[in-house]
């Protein structure tokens, strides 16, 4: 075997192995995101605060509508929890989504989970989940 070919076999080597590990990596965070089961689940609602945060949730009360999105980020599940300038930010890599959980600024390119739920006991609570 010669010098050139054995160069550019460990160079597909190499590459092979990056490849499956940056693949197994994907799968899991994949994986991790898509397991995260949303139960039900009674908060406090107060209908003057714009945004809320919860363990799991965000609770959005805009324009007479309330939206509870995922606190996970799309982009490797970080926690968001905070609002800045009037934007959802992720505290790990710097994603914005809108109040409604659309992505304004990447490295995420899916919108945040919007979760199903209802205002309850005369507007003092909201359940969340299925």
């Amino acid at each position: 075997m010669t010098s050139n070919t054995r160069r550019t076999f460990f160079k597909i080597a190499v590459l092979a192995i990056a490849a499956f590990f940056v693949f197994i990596w994907n799968k899991l965070i994949l994986q991790h995101l898509n397991t995260i089961q949303h139960s039900k689940t009674v908060v406090p609602f107060n209908k003057n605060k714009v945004v809320s945060f919860y363990d799991n949730y965000i609770v959005v009360n805009q324009n007479e509508t309330t939206t509870v999105l995922s606190t996970r980020c799309s982009h490797l599940g970080c926690k968001i929890n905070e609002l800045e300038n009037g934007k959802l930010v992720c505290p790990c890599h710097g994603s914005e989504y809108d109040l409604s959980g659309k992505v304004i600024k990447g490295p995420a390119f899916k919108n945040l989970e919007v979760i199903p739920s209802k205002v309850i006991s005369n507007g003092e609570s909201i359940e969340i989940g299925n």
